[in-house]
C-alpha cells in the first residue's frame, strides 16, 4: 500500500513542475475511489467527476502553454504562490479522502510543491544549457517526469 504521505508528496512534486498537474491527479484518484470523510468536508468538490474533468483539461493545457515564449518563471513570486497553493489543495484532498487531518496534506503538499518548482526550473535551465537542446524540448521532458510521477502517486495497491 502506498502511504498517503507519500501521494502527497509526489503529487506535490508534480506540482512544482506543473500547476494544474497535481489537483488533477489528485481529483481523479478521489473521484475513483471516493470517500465519505471527503465527501462531508469543503474538499468534498474535489472527487466529482465534472471537478476532476475540468481540473484534467486545465493540466492538459498547462503542458501546451508551458513551452511558450514570455510565460512566467515558475519561481517568481506570483508561480510559486499558486504551486505552494496547487500542491496545498492536492495534499489536503488526499489526506481528508483518507481521514487524517487536512492542514497536515496542505502542508506537505505545499512544502513539495515549492521545492520541486526550484529544483525543477534550476534542472530544467541545466539541462538545457549543457545538452544544448532548445528549452521547450526539456519542457516535454519533463512533462513525461511529471505524468510519471504523478501516476505512481495515485497507483492503486496491489
Amino acid at each position: 500500500m502506498i502511504p498517503t504521505i507519500c501521494r502527497a508528496i509526489g503529487l506535490g512534486m508534480v506540482t512544482g513542475m506543473r500547476s494544474a498537474m497535481g489537483p488533477a491527479f489528485a481529483s481523479y484518484f478521489v473521484s475513483q475511489q471516493p470517500s465519505d470523510r471527503l465527501r462531508k468536508s469543503p474538499l468534498g468538490f474535489m472527487q466529482k467527476t465534472g471537478t476532476s474533468r475540468y481540473l484534467q483539461t486545465m493540466a492538459a493545457g498547462e503542458l501546451v502553454v508551458d513551452k511558450a515564449p514570455g510565460i512566467g518563471n515558475r519561481i517568481a513570486a506570483t508561480g510559486i504562490t499558486g504551486r505552494a497553493l496547487s500542491g496545498a489543495l492536492a495534499g489536503a484532498t488526499l489526506y481528508q479522502a483518507k481521514g487524517g487531518k487536512a492542514w497536515k496534506g496542505a502542508l506537505i503538499g505545499g512544502v513539495a510543491a515549492v521545492a520541486a518548482a526550484y529544483a525543477f526550473f534550476y534542472l530544467r535551465k541545466a539541462t538545457g544549457r549543457k545538452l544544448k537542446i532548445k528549452d521547450a524540448a526539456v519542457g516535454g521532458l519533463e512533462d513525461a517526469v511529471a505524468v510519471g510521477i504523478a501516476a505512481l502517486s495515485i497507483r492503486k495497491k496491489r
